[in-house]
């Protein structure tokens, strides 16, 4: 009979350990240093034109972009989205007040509409977009009213105005796609959660089941034989017992992989629950599968697995059921065929291979 492994409880995760979250964080990590990078080219551009107050206002946000990436290192998150509020807000008002609205400065309180949403789920997002509107509504009004305080000469202003509308528009277009990439990869990862198993990265039970589905109406359509295989390693629970779940692990994980490689790349793996694992053979009757099963078995048998303690490498076996699927509709009988071969497996003393010829 297979044993259930003990499973620990779950650990409660700590809030913002998220995969979502990570992504959030990396990518704001990546936008500070970004920025700090591009104020190192406005501290030139502005010498350039004169604006010695605006070289310093950026020499200011480098140090503010600087401190809010290494605080993120730390996971101080909250203090570095402060200071990077702080830069974007203040560097905003600065830039527009002293050289006029139309140099567009205005323009990075738009890109951080995006990441308030993305940030803050439900009730938050709209009272913070709705504040940073007033904002910037109030802000264009301070600079019409006011006018520039300390005006670019010549044509600066279109300069730092086109230099902006690339600026704004590339970190658009890159952040969009670096969170496109993070939704995808996060999409992968819950896709190989759902079909696949932990430990051993073989099938979990219900991706092999349909998979299996599939595979065996291929099969009918083309009148080919399909064979099932069952396994399970001998005394596991006695392995477990002396030498811990760890080592137990280890034995799934060494099996999963002789498993695998005696396999051929259309036949179909799972680790079925607990020690056992199920093969569906396409295009295969028993006696292929028995000679298949057989290889396996004495791999295994082969194959002692080193524990790095000093001690005797642990000898590990298998006992195999084989029967023949009729079907579609027969995959659940046929798995109980082959449970019945397995068992009659374990009757003879283990280490060897039944088949189940119903």
């Amino acid at each position: 009979m297979p044993t259930q492994p003990h499973k620990p409880p779950r650990p409660i995760a700590p809030r913002g350990s998220s995969l979502a979250g990570k992504a959030y964080w990396a990518m704001v990590q990546r936008v500070a240093l970004t920025a700090a990078c591009i104020d190192v080219g406005y501290i030139g551009l502005f010498l350039w034109l004169g604006s010695v107050p605006l070289a310093l206002v950026n020499l200011g946000s480098i140090a503010l972009y600087l401190g809010a990436y290494a605080l993120i290192q730390r996971r101080r998150n909250v203090p570095a989205l402060v200071m990077i509020w702080t830069e974007v807000i203040g560097h905003s008002a600065l830039g527009s007040l002293l050289i006029g609205w139309d140099s567009g400065f205005h323009y990075y309180l738009l890109l951080f509409v995006p990441a308030i949403v993305i940030a803050n789920a439900g009730r938050y997002a709209v009272p913070i977009v709705v504040a940073l509107l007033a904002y910037y509504v109030g802000l264009r009004a301070l600079c019409d009213h006011l006018g520039p305080l300390d005006p670019l000469q010549g044509h600066g202003m279109q300069i730092v105005n086109w230099i902006h509308i690339c600026i704004a528009f590339a970190l658009s277009a890159a952040l969009a796609g670096y969170y496109r990439r993070t939704i995808l990869i996060a999409e992968g990862r819950l896709l190989k959660q759902a079909t696949l198993d932990g430990l051993t990265g073989l099938y979990n039970r219900s991706h092999f089941q349909t998979q299996a589905q599939h595979a065996l109406a291929l099969c009918q359509r083309a009148r080919e034989p399909v064979a099932l295989l069952l396994c399970d390693i001998d005394h596991f629970k006695q392995v477990n017992d002396t030498h811990g779940h760890a080592v137990g692990d280890q034995v799934l994980q060494a099996v999963a992989q002789i498993m695998s490689r005696n396999l051929r790349e259309g036949d179909l793996l799972a680790r079925w629950g607990g020690e056992e694992f199920l093969t569906l053979m396409p295009c295969s009757n028993p006696a292929t599968a028995q000679e298949v099963a057989d290889r396996i078995r004495q791999a295994v048998q082969a194959t002692p697995l080193e524990l790095g303690d000093g001690t005797a490498p642990l000898q590990v076996t298998l006992s195999f059921g084989v029967t023949q699927v009729q079907g579609a509709q027969d995959l659940k009988a046929a798995t109980a065929r082959a449970d019945r071969a397995l068992y009659a497996s374990k009757r003879a003393g283990r280490n060897c291979v039944s088949v189940d010829w119903g």
